[in-house]
């Protein structure tokens, strides 16, 4: 089996050197004596948001390598090189319950729309499908010849996509074992998938440098090399990508130390993020879209304004490289995941 690039990155000394230049003009709200005032409408500045560590949630033996809310936001799932899946009331810091069943290191975990199902995606080669209130095991997908990197729920709850280091991107039927597409899109390993909140795009990121986005809408032309749209300018493998609430931008963290915002419908980059020191592991949007937030190889999150593209703030709270990193439904808390075993809660303000 190949191992999976996070095992590769745990055992590899090699620092890379960061690239990247901050794209556009001026920030947004810094104007000259001389500028002209804003127009009456214009949007008032968002204060910045403040993280305050609220709880450590402690019990894998491995590395946390994903975490997802349930849609209502009241549990948390985390998947990890222990193997296991890790269900949580995050608000009391309680276990709920620990799936088990895969045989490798779980690599990505994804809630259905109504929190009812939970899909997770394993070294072992597998998709697996559980029944989130009694933690049972309802499904497996076989098919993958390599490492599942990334899996995401449909936004209609009918589909699962699992990326795989196979180079593909299966497209599952939630209710049957049924293969509904095989996506040959990128020319090497595949890390990250995601959705676009209306469900009729899938951006995926990849060893190869690029991201892609495809609509799902004929997706057959992708099995023959078309159909889908290439955004370059990273240097290294892109490892995370995310949509905005509204669909309009991606987000792609990158080996090259730096995240990239682009315009979907333009297939146009905005902005440049640059300030870690190492690998960018994991990218979320807020659901207000105002801000991002970046997990990495350097032990630290950063927090973005999407809008101007400078950073906020960087939390430093684990001991290890951070993998995940993702928001409450209502963008009030923020989970981490990292290699240090632990998932880090932090409460957002305002």
């Amino acid at each position: 089996m190949k191992p999976s690039w996070r095992g590769l990155l745990l055992s590899s000394s090699i620092a890379l050197l960061l690239m990247g230049v901050t794209v556009g003009g001026s920030i947004p709200g810094a104007r000259s004596q001389t500028d002209p005032a804003p127009p009456v409408n214009a949007p008032t500045p968002r204060n910045r948001r403040t993280f305050i560590p609220v709880n450590t949630l402690t019990g894998h033996l491995g590395g946390v390598n994903a975490i997802a809310f349930s849609p209502d936001g009241t549990r948390l799932a985390s998947g990890s090189s222990d193997r296991t899946i890790k269900l949580w009331n995050w608000e009391n810091a309680q276990l709920d319950n620990t799936l088990s069943g895969h045989s490798g290191d779980v690599n990505s975990v994804s809630f259905s729309p109504d929190g009812e199902l939970l899909a997770s995606g394993s070294d072992d080669k597998t998709v697996k499908l559980w029944d989130v209130p009694t933690g049972q095991l309802v499904g497996t997908r076989l098919g993958h010849s390599f490492s599942v990197q990334s899996v995401a729920f449909s936004p209609d709850g009918e589909s699962v996509a699992s990326a795989s280091s196979d180079k593909t991107i299966k497209i599952w039927n939630v209710n049957t074992t049924e293969e509904q597409e095989n996506l040959k899109r990128h020319s090497s390993y595949i890390w990250a998938i995601a959705y676009s909140p209306d469900g009729e795009k899938l951006a995926s990121g990849g060893y190869d440098n690029e991201v892609h986005v495809g609509n799902l809408t004929g997706s057959w032309f992708w099995f023959i090399g078309g159909g889908y749209d290439t955004f370059k300018g990273h240097s290294a493998p892109v490892l995370s990508v995310a949509y905005s609430p509204d669909g309009s931008k991606i987000a792609s963290g990158s080996a090259d130390g730096t995240i990239k915002i682009w315009d979907v419908d333009d297939q146009k980059l905005l902005s440049t993020l640059t300030g870690h020191r190492d690998w960018v592991l994991s990218v979320a949007f807020s659901p207000d879209g105002e801000s991002l937030v970046s997990g990495s190889a350097d032990r630290t999150i950063k927090v973005w304004n999407v809008a101007s593209g400078s950073l906020e703030t960087t939390l430093t709270k684990h001991q290890g490289k951070v993998f995940a990193v993702a928001f409450s439904p209502d963008g009030k808390t923020l989970a981490s995941g990292s290699a240090d075993n632990t998932i880090q809660i932090w409460q957002a303000y305002p």
